[in-house]
């Protein structure tokens, strides 16, 4: 008896052709669901994100009289603060009785320079909590001594004072460049 061969297909069974995906109707509500969550949540964070942290020139107005002006927000003549109180150093505390170097010589510049940080905004964020009005007061009390932001201020006006640039505004956006967040 001969044995004939079948051809391949004949041999194989078909594989089921393919069906269209569908979901459960449970599912698809719950995958709709949970998108419908992350979008609400990334435009809130977005938000979030938007009001607390500074505005930068760009997309932040300038004051104006109609617009309220807060301690911080960039102003019409290139400074962030209202400049008030003194503009000298009879409250800053004496370099010599503080041991580190750097904060000696911080406190230093300040008995140099005070009117010109009695004019900058500080973003250590001392102002926030009612400390302080300007960088200078950072020196008029212990703040500065573990504070980087109020020491790397007044070095920056400093240095740049001694290079002739005593523009407050020209100060404040160096400063702004190397501290604000």
């Amino acid at each position: 008896m001969k044995h004939r061969s079948q051809p391949l297909s004949a041999r194989q069974p078909k594989p089921p052709a393919p069906q269209p995906h569908r979901r459960h109707p449970v599912a698809a509500f719950i995958a709709m669901l949970t998108l419908a969550c992350v979008t609400l949540l990334a435009i809130a964070l977005i938000a979030m994100q938007r009001t607390s942290q500074p505005a930068t020139n760009s997309d932040r107005p300038q004051a104006s009289a109609d617009a309220k002006w807060t301690v911080g927000m960039l102003r019409p003549d290139g400074l962030r603060i209202i400049v008030t109180g003194r503009e000298d150093a009879s409250q800053v505390l004496d370099p010599q009785q503080f041991s580190r170097p750097e904060v000696r010589h911080g406190y230093w510049i300040a008995t140099q320079i005070p009117a010109q940080l009695n004019k900058l905004y500080c973003w250590c964020g001392c102002e926030n909590r009612g400390i302080h009005r300007s960088n200078l007061q950072c020196f008029e009390d212990e703040m500065a001594t573990d504070c980087p932001v109020c020491l790397g201020t007044a070095e920056i006006a400093y240095q740049m004072s001694q290079k002739g640039i005593t523009d407050a505004a020209k100060i404040q956006a160096a400063v702004d460049v190397t501290w604000r967040p």
